[in-house]
């Protein structure tokens, strides 16, 4: 089996993190830049759960998120955390626009989150690995990382 990064799929996998970098950064800068937050009184019953978010400044605050995070995947830093973090946001918004208030165009984008989501978890899954252990010890983040770093080490001597 080829590595990831030299299969054709690369090429799939970058095109997806960065559409759903440029997705997430429009989305977040929209608010950021112009402080556009839109009129959630038409969104059926979304709306009232949206419009509560913005009021106590969740909504707010998930926007200067996505800004971050919209940044980490297009600088291609920290990636398999901020799917994590996206995955978080995704489930809302796949929720919400699925089964709460199914209309076209938030069925259109109940789907882009799921599927841009899902195939980005899988595409970087093998970070991931080690959470789908039965058993597990304790294991200090720190000597997680001293590890990374010398088995990257081993590999560049070879």
């Amino acid at each position: 089996m080829k590595i990831a990064n030299e299969s054709p799929w690369k090429f799939v996998v970058m095109w997806m993190r960065l559409y759903f970098a440029f997705h997430y950064l429009s989305s977040g800068l929209n608010f950021v830049v112009f402080r556009y937050i839109p009129d959630f009184s038409h969104a059926g019953k979304v709306g009232s759960y949206i419009g509560a978010m913005a009021d106590v400044g969740f909504y707010q605050m998930v926007k200067y998120l996505e800004v971050v995070l919209g940044s980490m995947l297009l600088l291609n830093i920290g990636v398999p955390l901020a799917l994590i973090i996206m995955a978080g946001i995704s489930v809302t918004i796949v929720f919400l626009n699925l089964f709460v208030s199914p209309d076209p165009r938030e069925l259109f984008t109940g789907f882009q989150e799921l599927l841009l989501t899902g195939g980005l978890l899988l595409a970087y899954g093998g970070y991931y690995a080690n959470f789908c252990r039965v058993k597990a010890e304790p294991f200090w983040f720190w000597d997680g990382m001293r590890k990374r770093e010398n088995s990257t080490q081993g590999a560049n001597r070879e």
